[in-house]
C-alpha cells in the first residue's frame, strides 16, 4: 500500500512538472484596475506591454531576453479611456492607433514607443474629413496601415487609410452589386478584423463577418445571412475592396438551403479559404483555392462516423455547473455531431514555420443574457458564520436559499453582495451570464496535400496555452495572447506575486515546472 501511495505521489508531481512551460518575462506592475491590456512583439523579439489605469498610460519595454529595458507612466490628457484599434511595428517604433469622437467629428489619436529605448511619443491627431451620414462600422490597423471603416444609408463603404504626415487617404466603394440582407447592418454588425495575434479559438472564428488584408487589397468575407430575393438560401459571399484601383470585386461559393439557425462559417489562411459546415448528424470541411474559389480538399463525415481527422479530442468548455468541471471531453461518436453543431460553427487556421496547418473546428455558443432583476426563484448561498463556543471557534456553515429569501438591497449592494454566492445572478441586467460554451476539435494538416499529418508527436500549441491555463487556480484576471516568431506568447497577471508573467510556447521547447497562483 506505501508503494501505491507514493508512487501516486510521485506521478502526480511528475504530471505538475511535465505541463509545466518555459517562462519568458516576470515584470512586476502596478496592474490593479486595468481598463485594456496589449501586447505587441517585433521581428528581433522585443515586446511592448500597454495597459490604461486611473488616467495613465503604462508601457514596459523587454528585450528579447525579457529584461525590462523601459517603464513609463504617461498621464492621459483627456478625461476618456483611449479606445486601442490595434498596433504595427515600424522602423524604430511599436505603434498604437486609438479612436476619438467628439460629436460629428472623429479623429484618428496615435502615440508610440521606440522600440530600442522605451521613448513615448504622442503624434498629432488626425481628423477625419467624412461627409454627413457616415456611420462608423471599426478600425482595424495591419503590419503597413491604419484603417478606418464607414458606411451610409446606400450600404457604400468609405475606408480611411493613413497616408502619414497626419493624414488619411479616402475612397469610396459602391456594393450594389451585393445583394442586401434582411435586417440592416447584419452583415456589418459581427465584423472583425483576423490580425496574426488573433486567438485560434471557436470564440474568435465563430464571427461570421471577418476582414483579411493582402496587400493593398481589404478582403471582407461573409457567411451565412440571409439575403433580399435569395429565399432561405444562403452562402459565403466574398467582397473585395482593392485600394489601388478605387474597384469592388463580389465573388460567392456555393450556397446552402437553411431554414434554422447559421449552419457554415469560413476562415481564409494565406491563399485557401476553408468552409465547415455543421448539422446535427453531418459535418463538412471543403477547402477552396481563394484566386479561382476551386475546391482544393473536401471531408466530409456523417451519423456515428468517426470524425477521422481530428488530431484531438473533442473540448467543451464553459459549461459553469455547480458540481461539474468547467472542461469536458465528449468521448461517445454519437454525441460528437450533435454537440458540435449546437452553436454558432466555428474555424480558425494557423501554422508556426513547419510543414503542417493547425485548424480548430468546433462551435461557439453564446452566453444567455442574464436578467438578475426578474429571476427570484436561483439558488444563493449565504456566507459562511463563525461563532465562539465551549469548544473553541466554530463555523456555521451557509446554506442554499431562493433569491427571494434575500433582501434585495443586500443582493445589489456592491458591498453586502461579496457576502453571498450568486453564480446565477451575478452581472448587472442585460449582460451575459457567463462565458459560453465551446465545443472544439483541433487537426493537423499538411500544408501541401492538405492530408491528415499522422504523427503521434503531434503538438498544437493552443492546446498547449489552453492546458497551461486551466493549471492557474484561480483564472487569471489579466490575460493576453500574442506571436512571437514562430513562438506563442501567454501572458497573465500572477495574483500571489502581483507581477505580470509572460509563459512562451514553442513546436519542440523543453518543458519546466509551473509555479501556482494562489
Amino acid at each position: 500500500m506505501r508503494k501505491i501511495l507514493f508512487t501516486v505521489l510521485f506521478l502526480g508531481l511528475f504530471a505538475t512538472v511535465a505541463s509545466a512551460q518555459q517562462e519568458f518575462a516576470n515584470v512586476e506592475l502596478p496592474m490593479r484596475r486595468a481598463e485594456d491590456l496589449v501586447t505587441v512583439a517585433d521581428g528581433e523579439g522585443n515586446v511592448c506591454v500597454y495597459f490604461y489605469q486611473s488616467g495613465k498610460l503604462y508601457f514596459n519595454l523587454l528585450s528579447p531576453s525579457g529584461q525590462v529595458v523601459s517603464s513609463q507612466e504617461i498621464p492621459w490628457r483627456w478625461n476618456e479611456q483611449p479606445q486601442i484599434l490595434g498596433t504595427r511595428v515600424t522602423d524604430d517604433e511599436f505603434m498604437f492607433y486609438s479612436r476619438y469622437a467628439n460629436g460629428r467629428r472623429d479623429y484618428v489619436r496615435p502615440f508610440a514607443i521606440n522600440r530600442r529605448t522605451g521613448a513615448f511619443r504622442s503624434l498629432q491627431d488626425v481628423l477625419l474629413k467624412k461627409e454627413r451620414g457616415e456611420q462608423f462600422i471599426g478600425g482595424f490597423v495591419d503590419a503597413d496601415h491604419a484603417y478606418m471603416l464607414y458606411t451610409d444609408k446606400k450600404q457604400n463603404i468609405h475606408l480611411y487609410r493613413d497616408a502619414g504626415d497626419a493624414q488619411m487617404e479616402k475612397k469610396t466603394f459602391a456594393t450594389d452589386k451585393m445583394p442586401r440582407t434582411r435586417g440592416r447592418y447584419d452583415r456589418e454588425a459581427e465584423l472583425i478584423f483576423v490580425h496574426p495575434d488573433l486567438e485560434r479559438t471557436v470564440f474568435a472564428g465563430h464571427h461570421r463577418s471577418k476582414i483579411y488584408t493582402r496587400g493593398d487589397k481589404v478582403h471582407m468575407i461573409f457567411d451565412d445571412f440571409y439575403t433580399k430575393g435569395n429565399g432561405n438560401k444562403t452562402t459565403t459571399e466574398i467582397l473585395t475592396l482593392d485600394w489601388n484601383s478605387g474597384q469592388t470585386e463580389y465573388r460567392t461559393l456555393p450556397a446552402f438551403e437553411n431554414e434554422k439557425d447559421p449552419n457554415f462559417n469560413s476562415f481564409l489562411h494565406n491563399n485557401m479559404l476553408f468552409r465547415v459546415q455543421l448539422a446535427k448528424d453531418e459535418m463538412n470541411l471543403v477547402a477552396y483555392d481563394f484566386a479561382t474559389l476551386k475546391p482544393i480538399k473536401d471531408y466530409s463525415y456523417k451519423g456515428d462516423q468517426e470524425i477521422a481527422i481530428k488530431s484531438t479530442p473533442v473540448h467543451q468548455r464553459g459549461i459553469k455547473a455547480l458540481f461539474s468541471p468547467d472542461n469536458t471531453t465528449i468521448e461517445k461518436t454519437s454525441k460528437v455531431m450533435k454537440n458540435l453543431a449546437n452553436g454558432i460553427p466555428a474555424i480558425t487556421v494557423d501554422s508556426f514555420g513547419d510543414s503542417t496547418l493547425q485548424l480548430t473546428i468546433g462551435s461557439y455558443q453564446p452566453p444567455k443574457v442574464n436578467d438578475r432583476g426578474n429571476d427570484y426563484s436561483r439558488l444563493v448561498r449565504t456566507p459562511d458564520r463563525y461563532v465562539y463556543t465551549s469548544r473553541g471557534l466554530m463555523m456555521i456553515p451557509g446554506r442554499w436559499t431562493p433569491a427571494y429569501n434575500i433582501p434585495s438591497y443586500y443582493l445589489d449592494s456592491p458591498y453586502y453582495s461579496r457576502y453571498f454566492y450568486d453564480p446565477y445572478g451575478q452581472g448587472r441586467n442585460n449582460l451575459p451570464s457567463g462565458p459560453g460554451i465551446s465545443t472544439y476539435f483541433r487537426a493537423v494538416l499538411d500544408n501541401e496535400n492538405l492530408e491528415k499529418v499522422k504523427s503521434d508527436e503531434v503538438v498544437v500549441l493552443q492546446d498547449k496555452i489552453e492546458e497551461y491555463e486551466t493549471e492557474l487556480k484561480p483564472e487569471p484576471e489579466f490575460k493576453t495572447v500574442y506571436r512571437y516568431g514562430d513562438k506563442l506568447h501567454y501572458g497573465y497577471l500572477d495574483r500571489k506575486t502581483r507581477s505580470f508573467r509572460i509563459v512562451e510556447f514553442s513546436q519542440d521547447q523543453p518543458r519546466q515546472e509551473q509555479p501556482q497562483q494562489q
